[in-house]
C-alpha cells in the first residue's frame, strides 16, 4: 500500500518548474488587474493542486456595500476591459465569471465582495479567502500531499467534483475530510464505515442539515460544504475505500479502460444530443439530469422496465444510454379496477371500459390500449433543453469502440474486480 501511494504521489505532486509555469501565466492576469484587489486562491494557492490538473482562481474583491447585481454586470464589464486582448470566455456558476487562457493554462477570474468573516458572505464566493486561510493553517506539507492522494483517488473512481455533472466531492471537501481524519488512509477507513446521514463536525453547525453527508463549513457553519454530494457518490466512495484498504491497487487512482466491445444485455437505446449553442456545463447538465428523470418516469409509466439510465459527454454533445429489459411491450395492457363491493367505482369502471371481467380476487379488470409504446419516441419527447440542439436515437447491440458506452454496458468498474 505504501509503495502504491508513493508511486501515485510521485506522478501527481507538482515540482518547482510546474509551479513557475503556472505562476508565469497567473502574473500575466495579475498585471492586467493592477489597482484592483486581486488575489490568487483555489488549490494552487492552498498547494493541494495536482500536476497537470491545475485549479487556478483569481478573485477580484469589491466593496461589500455593492450588490450582487453589480458583480454580475459592472464588475464583469470592468474585468473584461482589463483583460482585453487575452483569450476570454464568460462562464456561469452561482454567478458569472471569466475563464482566461494564457499559454494553454485556464485561469478563472471571479468577482466577489470583500467581507470581514466567512459567515458574513453575501455571495457564495465571498468565503473563499477564509477557506484558503483555514486549509493553510490546518495542513502542513505532508497533509497537503495526503489531500493530493485523496483527490486522485476520487478522480479515479469518478466522484471528484461538486458540479452538477458529477455531484461529487469538491476540492474543499477533500481538504476538510483530510483535516478531519488526519490523512488519506484515515479518510478511507472512516468512509468504509459510513452510513448516512453522516455527520463530520470540525465546527458545530449553525442550522439543521438534511443531506446524506454533512460537513459544516468551519468558516461559515450555516453552510453544509458537502450539500452537493449525491448518495450515489457517497456509496461509491465508501465501497471503493473499503476495497482499496482490503486490496490496494493503482486501478483505484488510474482505472484501466475495457478494450473489448461489450455486448448489450436487454435492449439499449442510445440518444445523442448535439448542442448547437455554447452553454456552460452546469446549465446543460442540470437540464440533462431533469431530462433523464423525465425519461425514466415516462418509460416506467408506459409499462417499460428500465434497468438503468446514464449520460456522458460535454457541453457540445451529450449521450444518454437507456437500458430496458425489453423494448417490446405490446399495444395492450392489463388495467386493474376496483373490488366488487365499491359499487360506485364499479359502475364508473364499467362505463369507461369495454373488455371488462371479474377476476378470481374479486376485482374488476379490463384491457386497455397503450397510448405510448415506442420507447424511442418517449425518450426523445421527454428531452427538455433550453437552446438549440439536434437529437437522434438508435438501438445498439454493443459498445464498439465507444469507451463510455462500453462502461455503461459493463457497469462494474475496474477497481471492483480486484479482490483476490
Amino acid at each position: 500500500m505504501q509503495e502504491i501511494e508513493e508511486e501515485i504521489l510521485a506522478k501527481i505532486k507538482p515540482n518547482e518548474k510546474d509551479r513557475e509555469i503556472i505562476e508565469s501565466a497567473v502574473n500575466v492576469v495579475l498585471e492586467r488587474l493592477k489597482g484592483l484587489d486581486a488575489q490568487v486562491h483555489g488549490s494552487f494557492k492552498k498547494d493541494t493542486w495536482l500536476k497537470g490538473d491545475t485549479d487556478v482562481d483569481v478573485f477580484v474583491f469589491f466593496d461589500k456595500g455593492l450588490t450582487e447585481d453589480y458583480l454580475k454586470n459592472e464588475a464583469l464589464k470592468l474585468l473584461m476591459q482589463r483583460l482585453q486582448g487575452l483569450e476570454i470566455k464568460i462562464s456561469y456558476a452561482q454567478h458569472p465569471y471569466l475563464m482566461v487562457f494564457v499559454n494553454g493554462i485556464e485561469i478563472d477570474v471571479v468577482p466577489a465582495l470583500k467581507v470581514e468573516r466567512g459567515d458574513m458572505a453575501i455571495t457564495p464566493v465571498d468565503r473563499t479567502p477564509f477557506h484558503t486561510q483555514y486549509v493553510l493553517s490546518h495542513l502542513d506539507e505532508k497533509g497537503r500531499d495526503q489531500v493530493r492522494l485523496l483527490k486522485r483517488f476520487m478522480k479515479g473512481i469518478g466522484v471528484y467534483g461538486a458540479e452538477i455533472k458529477v455531484l461529487g466531492f469538491s476540492g474543499y471537501v477533500a481538504e476538510l475530510l483530510t483535516i478531519y481524519y488526519k490523512d488519506f488512509r484515515g479518510v478511507l477507513k472512516g468512509a468504509s464505515d459510513w452510513k448516512h446521514p453522516i455527520r463530520l463536525e470540525l465546527v458545530k453547525p449553525a442550522k439543521e442539515f438534511t443531506e446524506p453527508l454533512i460537513i459544516p463549513d468551519p468558516v461559515d457553519p450555516r453552510r453544509n460544504t458537502a450539500a452537493a454530494v449525491s448518495l450515489k457518490s457517497i456509496a461509491t466512495f465508501s465501497i471503493a475505500s473499503y476495497y482499496y484498504l482490503k486490496n490496494p491497487s493503482i486501478e483505484f487512482f488510474y482505472p484501466s479502460e475495457r478494450k473489448e466491445s461489450v455486448k448489450a444485455k436487454g435492449d439499449v437505446l442510445l440518444v445523442k444530443i448535439r448542442l448547437l449553442e455554447d452553454i456552460s456545463e452546469d446549465i446543460i447538465w442540470g437540464q440533462i439530469r431533469r431530462s433523464m428523470s423525465r425519461i425514466d418516469s415516462a418509460l416506467k409509466n408506459a409499462g417499460f422496465k428500465v434497468i438503468d439510465i446514464g449520460a456522458w459527454g460535454d457541453n457540445k454533445e451529450v449521450n444518454i444510454g437507456i437500458q430496458l429489459e425489453s423494448k417490446d411491450i405490446g399495444k395492450y395492457y392489463l388495467n386493474s379496477g376496483p373490488p366488487y363491493y365499491i359499487k360506485e367505482r364499479v359502475e364508473e369502471f364499467i362505463k369507461k371500459n369495454e373488455n371488462v371481467w371479474i377476476g378470481e380476487d374479486g376485482k374488476l379488470y379490463s384491457i386497455k390500449d397503450r397510448k405510448e409504446y415506442d420507447a424511442k419516441e418517449i425518450a426523445i419527447h421527454n428531452i427538455i433543453i433550453k437552446g438549440e440542439y439536434k437529437v437522434s436515437a438508435e438501438w445498439v447491440n454493443e459498445g464498439g469502440d465507444d469507451k463510455f458506452l462500453n462502461a455503461f454496458l459493463y457497469k462494474r468498474p475496474s477497481w471492483l474486480m480486484l479482490e483476490k
